[in-house]
């Protein structure tokens, strides 16, 4: 709601256990204008596990994703930003190109809703930055962020599958 209200969309990273639970906050996702994508089904420490187990965890989330009306993603955003080639693997053969961030808003960590602005005011054309939903202090940052960006002759853009690049939306 805060995004939509401030005009802004962003790429919603969904955990596959979360999205299975919830659909009807999947399906408000996508009538909100956001984009859905992967970010594993249960947020292990990916690089412990094995192929299939990887596969695994990614293949359930496209599953709940698309059973809860979300589409299907095409990007995956790992847990902890823990990715190798083996992942990068499994998560190509889903058809999804592996993205993390350039700015984290250290939000995860107690960051302030000063410092996550203060973060977001670094980001640069074609640069993501890191924010989750269940904080606080992200929901009020929204608006300065929003009004930051555009003061600057930016927007909140899609990330691209075929970059992994943040670019303009289309519509």
């Amino acid at each position: 709601n805060a995004l939509r209200t401030n005009g802004l969309r962003a790429t919603m990273f969904n955990t596959g256990q979360n999205a299975a639970a919830n659909p009807a906050l999947v399906a408000a996702q996508v009538s909100a204008g956001m984009w859905v994508a992967n970010h594993s089904y249960t947020h292990p420490h990916m690089l412990t596990l094995s192929q299939a187990q990887m596969s695994s965890e990614l293949s359930r989330t496209q599953t709940a994703i698309q059973s809860a009306g979300g589409g299907t993603p095409q990007l995956f955003r790992p847990p902890y930003g823990e990715t190798n080639a083996t992942l990068q693997a499994a998560a190509s053969a889903l058809g999804l190109r592996t993205v993390t961030w350039d700015v984290d808003s250290q939000d995860w960590n107690g960051a302030s809703t000063a410092a996550i602005v203060q973060a977001a005011n670094t980001l640069t054309n074609g640069q993501v930055i890191l924010m989750h939903d269940q904080y606080a202090t992200t929901v009020a940052a929204i608006g300065q962020i929003a009004q930051n960006l555009r003061s600057r002759g930016l927007c909140a853009g899609m990330i691209s599958p075929s970059t992994g690049r943040a670019v303009a939306p289309g519509g």
